[in-house]
């Protein structure tokens, strides 16, 4: 895997205050743009079935590093946007984007790894209408027909997004190519419609984990986050063994930024290592 370095100076401004600036990755033919939305780290108290002693001792201290992260995948002459942030003054990825000179209008698919609000805000603006006018929404039908049903401010800010793209929401079922190159997996468990992408260079987990330094060598341990622990788990540990077996960087919204590594096994488990 190859690194390739952007020019910082012409993305400081357009991040929010303590984010970085974009990192370009090489994949072959592909390229991926790591962009942190804002910058992030998960308190104990996210993991209630871990002692204080053994949450510090993983995390190396009281938090563990974390990120909030949006992707740029071009694949296949495709500008790919993998999530889309907070939105709003929360995230930095629009602003990004438009100092990038990557317009809006210039993207024409949109990857939802899940409707959580720190991946879809960045969607619509502050009227409700679409950010992305020119954008197909690609998100799994269990967890579209998920958010129509749920109350709360989540489920109100889903069904908003619904709607601004109304006539541009493509669904796909888990195993399916959502686009050329692109196989949705089943990543359920954190919502019920959780996705991970996959192509020939790498996997995109999404919130798959929350806290690296926890979660990798515990894959046991679920947050609050997930709306079903035990099946978020099960998932962490299916979706931890392709990545060890493949060899492919796992691509995380939540992983330290800039966002991916890789995942090895060894004999009391599994193992991170943050690109460099």
């Amino acid at each position: 895997m190859r690194r390739h370095v952007m020019i910082a100076a012409m993305f400081c401004a357009a991040c929010v205050v303590g984010a970085e600036p974009p990192r370009t990755f090489a994949f072959g033919e592909d390229t991926l743009i790591a962009i942190q939305d804002a910058p992030s780290s998960m308190a104990k108290r996210l993991f209630p079935t871990l002692s204080e002693t053994d949450f510090a001792t993983l995390a190396g201290g009281p938090t563990a590093r974390s990120s909030i992260n949006a992707f740029l995948l071009r694949h296949e002459g495709r500008d790919i946007l993998v999530d889309a942030g907070n939105g709003g003054t929360r995230g930095s990825l629009l602003a990004t984007l438009k100092a990038a000179a990557i317009q809006p209008d210039a993207i024409e698919d949109i990857l939802l790894t899940h409707m959580h609000g720190d991946h879809i805000g960045g969607l619509i603006d502050v009227s409700g209408a679409a950010v992305f006018p020119k954008a197909t929404l690609h998100v799994s039908e269990p967890e579209r027909a998920y958010w129509l049903e749920q109350p709360g401010r989540n489920g109100t800010l889903a069904r908003k997004v619904l709607a601004a793209y109304t006539g541009r929401v493509k669904t796909f079922a888990f195993g399916e190519a959502p686009l050329p190159g692109v196989i949705a997996l089943d990543a359920s468990g954190h919502t019920p419609g959780h996705t991970a992408y996959e192509t020939n260079a790498v996997l995109i987990v999404g919130d798959l984990l929350h806290a690296a330094a926890v979660q990798i060598p515990r894959p046991e341990v679920s947050s609050t986050y997930d709306v079903d622990p035990v099946k978020a788990a099960e998932t962490r540990l299916r979706l931890y063994g392709r990545a060890a077996d493949s060899g492919k960087p796992i691509v995380g919204m939540h992983l330290p930024y800039p966002g991916l590594g890789k995942i090895s096994k060894e004999a009391s488990g599994f193992r991170y290592v943050l690109n460099p």
